[in-house]
């Protein structure tokens, strides 16, 4: 008997998941284009209506990269919400994990990819919002909220992880994806120690 029209597989799960893993890894280390279907489905050894069948369509593809690369991501946000002992050593504590990530993590990468296609397309946009950039923000919100001298309110407390995940995400792009480490090099320890310096004051005021 032939399987209904819209029928999954029993192991649809998992082959699914063994896509989304292969596009992942390629949307990590590819260059920095949209890639089309074709180019997502030759990347996953697979074809055109696989992905399809598996994503709908290359928007549901991205979606599902965005998602995983926000679910492996997942351990470097638990790390950064445990609180400090005040301000200064939170912003400390938050730029070694962060710039591990970002240098040995691929989180630069997968913001670029996020960003490239966020910018692009709505839906992809909204992906990015809510697997990748919004989690980093809420890990840094729940470190602060959490961290004596703080600021308490949700507000100030959203400003503060705004303030304090943009520049070391700008920095990482300059250097690593728009050749600034060739171009224009800069000294990023130093950079991120005055961050953390004028920031963890400003916290505390």
């Amino acid at each position: 008997m032939s399987r209904p029209v819209g029928a999954r597989n029993h192991d649809f799960e998992q082959k699914r998941m063994a896509l989304v893993d292969a596009l992942t890894d390629f949307a990590l280390t590819a260059d920095l284009r949209r890639p089309s279907l074709r180019q997502f489905a030759i990347a996953a050894q697979a074809s055109e209506p696989t992905l399809r069948h598996y994503f709908d369509d290359r928007q549901g593809v991205v979606a599902a990269i965005l998602e995983n690369m926000g679910n492996r991501g997942k351990w470097i946000w638990e790390l950064v919400a445990h609180p400090a002992t005040n301000p200064t050593e939170a912003l400390e504590e938050y730029y070694r994990i962060a710039d591990a990530g970002m240098q040995y993590g691929q989180f630069t990468r997968a913001h670029a990819f996020g960003l490239i296609e966020g910018i692009a397309d709505e839906i992809a946009g909204r992906a990015y919002l809510k697997f990748l950039l919004e989690p980093g923000l809420e890990s840094i919100i729940i470190k602060l909220k959490g961290t004596p001298g703080a600021p308490r309110t949700r507000d100030a407390l959203r400003a503060a992880a705004f303030a304090a995940m943009a520049p070391l995400l700008f920095i990482s792009i300059h250097q690593t994806l728009l050749g600034g480490a060739e171009e224009a090099p800069i000294n990023t320890q130093a950079k991120i120690e005055h961050l953390q310096s004028w920031l963890g004051g400003a916290l505390s005021a």
